[in-house]
């Protein structure tokens, strides 16, 4: 950061004006928009062999079998532990890097309201995956193992509230508080492209028989973090605020 003497305002609208470049160039120079991006698409990226491997766990005794099928009515526990776990420590990431990058600039970033709420959403995400179980807004066949297509009425409430119970639906929900924090327009813009995407997808039903079903869950917004990262990366400010 270099430092310069302020320039001499001759009027009170000149001092306004002047202060309001410097205050827009200070907000320019705190954005670090890439990096949270490239986070979120690392940690989804690594779920892959957590969803692929990790063994079930019915802790919920939501599981029904019967000679070499079984059936689970809810989402893996080991899942649930792992995004939860792994969006406390991308936070805890994102915030190392904006102090270190604060102190390397000279310039202040007000982070902590969006590693908070970024924290709270991720346990909040779990706690209404776990109610969720025991009280799904989506009807649940009373058959599970049978194979006849069954026709389910889902009302809009019930569609977005799955859709943003989901962990990548978390991420977005996280990032228009840091488009809020940045006063982000071109980042408000994509949180909102991006969780209308996750939750559209998080509502679709994938009729498989391969163990990777999840694929397009999962690399779908992980392209997409990883081209905003790339996008935002690309067009993020070189020089420092001068004052």
């Amino acid at each position: 950061m270099t430092h310069e003497s302020a320039p001499q305002a001759d009027n009170p609208r000149e001092l306004l004006a002047a202060v309001r470049d410097l205050t827009r160039r200070v907000r320019v120079a705190q954005r670090g928009t890439w990096f949270p991006l490239l986070v979120f698409a690392t940690i989804t990226l690594v779920a892959i062999p957590v969803y692929r491997y990790a063994p079930y766990l019915d802790l919920f005794d939501t599981c029904r079998s019967r000679p070499g099928h079984t059936v689970c009515m809810a989402p893996n526990p080991t899942e649930l532990v792992y995004w939860t776990v792994a969006l406390v420590l991308a936070y805890a990431a994102i915030a190392g890097f904006y102090v270190r990058q604060s102190r390397r600039r000279g310039v202040g970033t007000p982070i902590r309201p969006y590693v908070v709420v970024g924290v709270a959403l991720a346990v909040l995400m779990a706690a209404v995956s776990i109610w969720l179980t025991f009280h799904p807004l989506i009807p649940v066949p009373a058959d599970p193992f049978s194979t006849d297509p069954v026709e389910i009425e889902v009302g809009p409430t019930a569609w977005l509230v799955n859709g943003l119970a989901s962990p990548l639906a978390v991420i977005g929900l996280a990032l228009l508080v840091l488009a809020w924090v940045e006063r982000h327009w071109a980042l408000l813009a994509y949180s909102l492209a991006y969780l209308a995407i996750v939750v559209i997808m998080g509502n679709q039903v994938i009729h498989s028989t391969s163990r990777w079903f999840f694929l397009p869950y999962l690399l779908v917004p992980a392209a997409v973090l990883l081209l905003g990262a790339a996008v935002f990366a690309l067009f993020r400010p070189t020089a420092e605020v001068q004052a």
